[in-house]
């Protein structure tokens, strides 16, 4: 998959609504990139795919894949195939 971007609308009780963009391959992704740059007390109100013209600034790093991120402790594991089959 190649990344896209999304606009993820984060907003608070009490507090106005703000915007934020992220580069994600997939809208879960989005929201686990927009994690990070929320504040406490904020939730994700919406997460919708825009076209990328090159003219949007991206607010934060995209989200790392679950395999990217157990590949350090469990190198090969996650490829490997299942013992059981």
């Amino acid at each position: 998959m190649s990344l896209r971007l999304y606009k993820v609308t984060l907003g608070g009780a009490g507090a106005s609504a703000r915007t934020i963009h992220v580069m994600s391959e997939t809208d879960v992704q989005a929201g686990d990139a927009a994690a990070p740059l929320m504040t406490s007390g904020e939730a994700i109100l919406s997460i919708e795919e825009i076209e990328d013209d090159g003219t949007v600034m991206v607010d934060g790093p995209p989200a790392k894949s679950q395999a990217a991120e157990l590949a350090p402790v469990t190198p090969g594991a996650a490829a490997a195939p299942d013992p059981s089959a």
